[in-house]
């Protein structure tokens, strides 16, 4: 049987697995290659060309301009349709309530598979006994290529990428540039390149989140956990970074637990409780003590100051990172984190409900915090693991961006809008904190030139009294500064009270 598969492209993994699962059939899937009329066309022969309509449905696909449409033209043609549910927190379509559907949520299960299969060989056999002609409807009005409103369309792009929705905006750009709009200040080939590199990192973190789920079920049984350990051993080579329920550590327990003698496995006594706490993407960075090179007011000459060991978080404070202080029952909704000074505990009481960041993504810097909010977040981290954590002062956060030398970025002296996220990259919101590779400081320390500027601890003349209600310093220059101001050397001074969303932070330790 001919089928044409229907799917949002964040599950592309999953639905190249579900593809092979139908080798038997002839299978065609939209690889999202073709921009403007010359994808509609290709789009509009294959559904003719199909005897059968396969829908993976996931809350992308269901919420797809895009895919909505593929399953409208389907329908009209009077294809058989089969329904596939690849995440379980899916909204089933009016049209489709009333058909049963494959549920593949929970993987390629044998049983799954078999419904999915069976379907579409009940399909195959009625056709033929039939000797059914599928109709040809598509009209003269759906051969054209749908209208894209180019006075709407970037806002439209900007808005489906705050709300998380890539695909949607990667498909709205692409079928805007396919149809020759230009528009004439806004560079519409950075903002689709900040889409696809999104899009690519979110189909990498579905996919892990997809597999990981099934091993997470076999390392937490005692029973299944050595081959738990084994099947995260072999997912680690494919996501490195990804392990939010700390199974590393699990496994890590299970080999220290065991050791050989004679052949025979013997249990150890089991370690005594540590703290386990972590937050994803919360790493730390060596910034060894040195001379910090600072410019006297003349612009020409160099003094040096000493700055003492530490240690600074690798990037910014996350959405995500900044979520768990929200959600802990400990973190936002305890007063005493704001305690530290009266101007902080009276803002935070006018105050009791969070701002919530303008830009949405667990790897986007948080914005719409200001100073008492990123102090109360170090001392909520404080707690939570058991050393100090604080802002960086403002000598410190130059010494992790500069090192040992005068250079004005964090990767040299010379501006380059594809290491930073600033006015001239024309993207006009925040960046995943994990994008510029090739922009990191000395120490390894990423995103210090423009996406969000960052608070600091310390005040005009590098007074880090808390109590008192001076400006703060900022750092670091945003995506809506120009290059000028994500230097080294320029900072900011404002009211502790500001939120933006071009204003986050990150954080220190001692060493």
């Amino acid at each position: 049987m001919r089928l044409f598969v229907s799917y949002a492209r964040v599950y592309k993994p999953y639905c190249i697995q579900i593809v092979d699962t139908l080798e038997v059939h002839e299978v065609w899937f939209d690889q999202r290659l073709y921009a403007g009329q010359q994808w509609w066309k290709e789009i509009l022969r294959r559904l003719d060309w199909c005897e059968g309509f396969v829908y993976l449905l996931s809350p992308d696909s269901v919420g797809s301009e895009y895919c909505r449409r593929e399953f409208d033209l389907a329908l009209n043609l009077g294809r058989p349709i089969f329904p596939v549910l690849i995440h379980e927190k899916t909204p089933i379509p009016d049209a489709l309530r009333e058909v049963q559907y494959a549920d593949l949520s929970k993987g390629l299960t044998p049983e799954a598979v078999r419904v999915l299969l069976s379907s579409i060989q009940i399909a195959e056999r009625q056709k033929a006994s039939h000797n059914a002609a599928y109709p040809t409807a598509i009209t003269a009005d759906e051969i054209k290529l749908p209208t894209i409103n180019s006075a709407n369309v970037i806002s439209e792009a900007a808005a489906a990428m705050e709300k998380g929705q890539f695909d949607q905006a990667v498909f709205l750009l692409k079928q805007a540039k396919g149809s020759g709009f230009k528009p004439k200040f806004i560079n519409i080939d950075a903002l689709l390149e900040e889409a696809e590199m999104a899009l690519n990192r979110q189909t990498y973190l579905r996919e892990a989140e997809r597999e990981y789920k099934q091993i997470v079920h076999l390392v937490k049984l005692k029973r299944t956990r050595k081959l738990g350990c084994e099947a995260f051993g072999a997912f680690r080579r494919d996501f490195p970074d990804y392990d939010p329920d700390q199974l590393a550590q699990l496994c890590a327990e299970l080999s220290a637990s065991t050791s050989s003698v004679n052949g025979a496995k013997l249990d150890t006594p089991p370690a005594p409780p540590k703290n386990d706490f972590t937050l994803n993407l919360l790493e730390w960075c060596d910034i060894p003590a040195g001379m910090l090179l600072l410019d006297e007011a003349d612009g020409k000459t160099k003094k040096q100051m000493f700055i003492d060991g530490f240690k600074m978080s690798r990037y910014p404070i996350t959405n995500a990172q900044y979520q768990a202080f929200l959600d802990d029952p400990m973190g936002y909704a305890n007063l005493s984190w704001w305690q530290y000074s009266t101007h902080a505990h009276e803002w935070r009481m006018a105050n009791p409900q969070p701002q919530p960041s303008r830009y949405q993504g667990d790897e986007r810097p948080r914005e719409m915090v200001n100073w008492y909010d990123a102090l109360a977040f170090c001392h909520w981290l404080s707690a939570r693991l058991g050393v100090k954590v604080t802002l960086p002062t403002q000598r410190q956060w130059q010494r992790a961006a500069r090192g040992d030398d005068a250079r004005q970025y964090p990767w040299g002296s010379s501006f380059d809008k594809s290491y930073a996220n600033t006015r001239e990259s024309e993207l006009k919101m925040t960046t995943f904190v994990t994008r510029y590779a090739n922009a990191v400081s000395p120490y390894q320390v990423w995103d210090m030139a423009g996406n969000v500027c960052e608070w600091c601890l310390d005040s005009k003349g590098g007074s880090t009294e808390l109590t008192n209600e001076d400006e703060r310093i900022v750092m670091g220059g945003s995506f809506v500064s120009d290059c000028s101001r994500a230097a080294i050397s320029f900072h900011y001074l404002l009211n502790p009270k500001t939120l933006f969303g071009s204003i986050g932070f990150r954080v220190v330790r001692e060493a």
